[in-house]
């Protein structure tokens, strides 16, 4: 048996189980019978077992699943105690979908993925030995309180610290384009690779032209921020982690940019395929004006990018609007 080949599990049934009253009350012992039958049918059969903490370990590091300087910073008698400390809290995962959440995109897996070489104990004790840089006082204390859920790393933190392979240890990243298609170019590839590493990405449109903006003279040439976003959900689509989870990313405009009603209508259920969003998150950047605007009900004006950089000198998200709004 592997996870490959894995038949007739039970979890996901009982799982969805939960969701049938039972007169009139949510059967909610039926996620605990389906966190069991994970453990029964998935986790135990097919996690790779070791005599000793020791020899996981060296295995581990003769294999390039995990970095060997940070495990030398200990004594093997400093990381054998900080096991029986972490199996001696008794951690159990409360609930049928945190630990097929855990087991299915942050646990340590063979390289062809038919097999688990990791416990939740394993990754809050690499966790807590990779971040105490040799400081066995402030391992213990990481440990402690990851194993109580009291502290919780970032998630490519939690996710790549101590492995051999994996992406950054940080969680955000923030991009700003400039209203030219080289910028857009750059952009683009910049969240390739930093989704490919483990990053969210975020992406200021502001600065770039609205939609029926002049190009080089040309009306109506700009097709605006709706096409750009477009590009970016695709690309973190693509990028996703070395399969361990989507790529995230978000696009920001400004409040006063002329395709803010086109921006937010991308998520509606009916909006065209062709500028609808689904996984892209979106943000909007409201300067203190639009406050004061909206409290005095007063009507509000949009600003072209274009132009804005052409008169200033500068580009669109570099001006202070609540300063020259009215300029």
């Amino acid at each position: 048996m592997s996870l490959k080949t894995l038949k007739d599990v039970t979890y996901f049934k009982l799982n969805n189980e939960i969701n049938r009253p039972v007169n009139g009350q949510i059967p909610l012992h039926k996620d605990k019978e389906a966190l069991e039958a994970f453990f029964k049918e998935n986790v135990l059969p097919n996690t790779m077992t070791f005599p000793t903490v020791t020899d996981k370990i060296n295995y581990l590091i003769e294999e390039d699943y995990l970095e060997e300087p940070f495990i030398r910073n200990y004594s093997p008698a400093f990381i054998e105690s900080l096991y029986d400390f972490l199996a001696q809290q008794n951690f159990h995962f409360k609930s049928f979908m945190a630990a097929y959440k855990f087991y299915g995109q942050y646990a340590l897996k063979t390289n062809d993925g038919t097999q688990y070489l990791e416990t939740y104990e394993d990754r809050v004790a690499f966790n807590a030995l990779y971040f105490a840089d040799g400081n066995e006082e402030l391992a213990m204390t990481l440990a402690e309180e990851m194993i109580h859920q009291r502290y919780q790393p970032a998630t490519p933190s939690f996710l790549n610290a101590g492995r051999k392979r994996r992406g950054e240890l940080v969680s955000c990243f923030l991009i700003q384009l400039t209203d030219d298609m080289n910028a857009i170019g750059r952009g683009i590839n910049s969240a390739l690779q930093l989704s490919r590493i483990g990053g969210g990405v975020g992406i200021t449109l502001s600065n770039l032209r609205e939609a029926g903006a002049p190009i080089k003279g040309y009306e109506g040439a700009a097709s605006g921020v709706m096409p750009v976003m477009k590009l970016f959900e695709d690309s973190f689509s693509y990028s996703n982690q070395l399969g361990q989870r989507q790529g995230a990313g978000v696009v920001y405009l400004n409040v006063f940019h002329p395709d803010i009603i086109a921006f937010l209508s991308a998520k509606k259920e009916n909006a065209d395929e062709k500028i609808r969003v689904k996984t892209l998150s979106l943000g909007v950047i409201v300067p203190d004006k639009f406050y004061e605007l909206t409290r005095k009900n007063q009507d509000m004006y949009l600003f072209s990018p274009y132009s804005v950089e052409k008169e200033y000198g500068v580009p669109f998200s570099y001006v202070d609007i609540t300063k020259e709004y009215d300029n």
